[in-house]
C-alpha cells in the first residue's frame, strides 16, 4: 500500500448576494444550499480553517467574509458556479489556537461546482499536510496521492453538425487547472521481457476542475469519473532509468488519459531494482478526453505535481 499524506479540506459552501446565512436556511423554489464546515476532527485532533474569505461568481456572485463560526449554511440559485478561496487563510488546531499548520494546496483554485435545485452540494479544496497525517475540515480523511496541473485546450473549430452536443466545445481555447486525488493505492511488481515493472491501482478518485466550466462539463463528464480508480504503470527501463507510461481513469465510455513527461531520476529505483514512486514535478504532457456523445479531445497538459 502506497500512501502521501494529503489532506482534503471541504470547502461546503458559502452565501449567496446580500442575504446572510442563517443557523437553519430557507431554500426557495430554484434554489440549492451550500454549506461550509470549517471544523473538523482527524485522527484524535481537531483543525479549523481560519481566515479565509471565499468569492463566488455565478448566477448570484457573492464573497464570504465571516467565517468565525463553526458551520455557515445558505441557499443559492442553482446554476453553475465558481468559488475561489482568498484571504489571508490558515489551517489551526483547535486545541493550539494561532499556531498553523502548515499546508500546501493542491486543488485547482477557483474551483468549479454545479448547484441542482433542492440539491446540497459539497466542494473540496484539498490540502496536503507533511508528515502530520491528513488535515480535512467537514469530511473523512484524504492520506492518499494526486495529479495535479492544468489543461490547455486547443482552440478548435466546432464540432460537425452531427455531433452539436459535444460537451467539450465550450472549453476550447481555455486553461482549465484540474487534480485527481485519492486515498490509497496499491502496487504490484512483476518482470515482464527482462524489465522490472510496477502497476499501481489507487482506490476511488475524487476529479476536480478549476476556473469556468460548463454545467454538462460537471453533470456528464466530471460526475461520471468520481469515484472511479486511477491506474498507472512504471518499468525500470535501465540501471538508472525509470519509464512512466499512461495514467488512465476509466468510466466505460468517459476516460481522460495521461503521458506525462517527467524525468527518469524524479521517479527512481528501490534497491532491487523496481521503480520507487514518489512526488515529482512535471513541466508538459498531454491527455486524451472523452465522453460519451462526444469527439475526443487531446491536450496539453502544464506544470503539475504527480504523487502516486
Amino acid at each position: 500500500m502506497l500512501k502521501w499524506w494529503v489532506g482534503a479540506l471541504a470547502l461546503l459552501a458559502l452565501a449567496c448576494g446580500e442575504p446572510a446565512a442563517t443557523s437553519t436556511p430557507v431554500i426557495r423554489d430554484g434554489e440549492g444550499l451550500l454549506e461550509l464546515p470549517l471544523v473538523s476532527t482527524s485522527a484524535g485532533r481537531s483543525y479549523k480553517l481560519v481566515g479565509a474569505t471565499f468569492a463566488i461568481t455565478g448566477p448570484q456572485n457573492t464573497t464570504i467574509t465571516d467565517t468565525s463560526a463553526e458551520t455557515v449554511s445558505v441557499p443559492l440559485m442553482a446554476g453553475a458556479y465558481s468559488i475561489q478561496l482568498n484571504g489571508d487563510w490558515r489551517v489551526e488546531r483547535t486545541d493550539a489556537p494561532g499556531v498553523t499548520v502548515p499546508v500546501t494546496l493542491v486543488s485547482p483554485n477557483p474551483m468549479s461546482f454545479t448547484l441542482g435545485e433542492g440539491e446540497t452540494r459539497p466542494v473540496r479544496f484539498l490540502f496536503k499536510v507533511p508528515g502530520d497525517g491528513a488535515v480535512n475540515v467537514g469530511i473523512g480523511v484524504d492520506s492518499g496521492g494526486w495529479i495535479s496541473g492544468t489543461l490547455v485546450f486547443e482552440p478548435l473549430s466546432p464540432p460537425p453538425p452531427g455531433n452539436p452536443a459535444d460537451i467539450f466545445v465550450d472549453l476550447r481555447g481555455k486553461s482549465i487547472p484540474f487534480v485527481i486525488s485519492f486515498a490509497s493505492s496499491t502496487a504490484t511488481r512483476s518482470i515482464e521481457s527482462g524489465y522490472k515493472q510496477l502497476r499501481v491501482q489507487t482506490g476511488p478518485v475524487t476529479f476536480q476542475l478549476g476556473g469556468e466550466t460548463t454545467r454538462a462539463i460537471q453533470q456528464q463528464y466530471v460526475a461520471a469519473l468520481q469515484g472511479v480508480t486511477l491506474k498507472m504503470f512504471m518499468e525500470a527501463s535501465g540501471p538508472s532509468s525509470v519509464y512512466l507510461g499512461t495514467l488512465l481513469l476509466d468510466s466505460q465510455d468517459h476516460r481522460v488519459q495521461f503521458y506525462l513527461s517527467l524525468p527518469p531520476a524524479l521517479i527512481g529505483q528501490d534497491a532491487e531494482g523496481y521503480p520507487l514512486p514518489k512526488a515529482a514535478a512535471f513541466t508538459t504532457g498531454y491527455a486524451e478526453l472523452a465522453a460519451s456523445g462526444s469527439e475526443r479531445v487531446f491536450t496539453e497538459v502544464r506544470a503539475g505535481m504527480f504523487s502516486p
